[in-house]
């Protein structure tokens, strides 16, 4: 089990591994540039090579990129959807150099289509997106709250695009507080497990590569999607505790996503892990990483 936090790049990457640091991060997630803006950062090989090496040394692993929230490779809308595809492309040319597990990508809107018909453009552009590419990155689907008509809020629709489109390079990652808002109860032992068994089911656990750990604002089944801290929401510390001493789950990267004060980042973020780590089994806990410079 490696526990982090989804971390700034405001400022630098050397900047974001000393953030990871503070936090006491065994992993992380990070966007490789502003997440709503299209326009991507321009490498720079001495900083990309400084920070592969840096999470090496800390024992961060693995790292993971979440695409910029702008993606929809659900669209109907062909501009946006070929824009899509270029900007994953070259998140995953961004994930190589930083020698990340995948791209944590949210796979958007149907808009005003049947979500079938979503559905299908994912599996396009995922091969597209995959086309003669050498990338050892791979794509990580995102199960959504199920807002707006968006696709992959059911495990079963994510299972479906990952059968059609073939499973070479592809990851899933599950959100506990889209996961919950889309109507899976993660409150019990009962629930999480017929979660995990409609998982191995539809596409295998093994295709599980990351749990956004979040509690949700949000109520079961509302299709609303808004992060809480760690039991402090409607999913609560027993539902988190079962999460956090599943068998199955023992050996996952977990990455928590949940709210921050402006200029109360760091404790915020401190708290949630104080709060995750006491729900962890005395045997599971992970060790606490080193401050930097300790």
């Amino acid at each position: 089990m490696r526990i982090g936090f989804h971390v700034s790049v405001g400022g630098g990457l050397l900047k974001a591994l000393r953030e990871a640091q503070l936090r006491r991060c065994q992993t992380i997630q990070v966007f490789s540039a502003a997440p709503s803006v299209w326009k991507r950062r321009t490498h720079d090989d001495a900083e990309d090579r400084a920070f592969v090496e840096g999470c090496a040394a800390a024992a961060i692993s693995p790292i993971f990129i979440h695409a910029p929230y702008l993606l929809n490779l659900a669209s109907g809308d062909m501009a946006l959807w070929e824009q899509s595809i270029e900007v994953l492309r070259h998140e995953l040319d961004a994930a190589d150099r930083w020698r990340a597990e995948g791209v944590v990508v949210h796979l958007g809107s149907a808009g005003e289509d049947p979500v079938e018909a979503g559905m299908e453009r994912v599996v396009q552009a995922l091969n597209r997106a995959r086309e003669g590419s050498c990338d050892k990155a791979r794509i990580i689907l995102e199960n959504s709250a199920g807002q707006g008509n968006s696709v992959g809020h059911t495990l079963e629709q994510i299972g479906q695009i990952i059968e059609q489109a073939g499973a070479d390079g592809l990851g899933v990652c599950i959100d506990t507080a889209h996961a919950f808002a889309a109507g899976y109860d993660l409150r019990t032992v009962q629930g999480l497990s017929a979660m995990l068994g409609q998982a191995e089911e539809v596409f295998g656990l093994p295709m599980l590569r990351l749990v956004h750990l979040n509690d949700s604002k949000s109520t079961l089944g509302s299709r609303v999607d808004r992060h809480e801290h760690i039991g402090r929401g409607q999913i609560g510390r027993e539902g988190f505790r079962a999460v956090l001493s599943h068998p199955l789950l023992a050996e996952m990267p977990f990455i928590m996503e949940t709210p921050k004060r402006v200029k109360h980042e760091l404790e915020d973020d401190l708290t949630n892990l104080r709060r995750v780590r006491k729900l962890i089994p005395i045997a599971m806990r992970p060790p606490l990483p080193a401050l930097p410079g300790e």
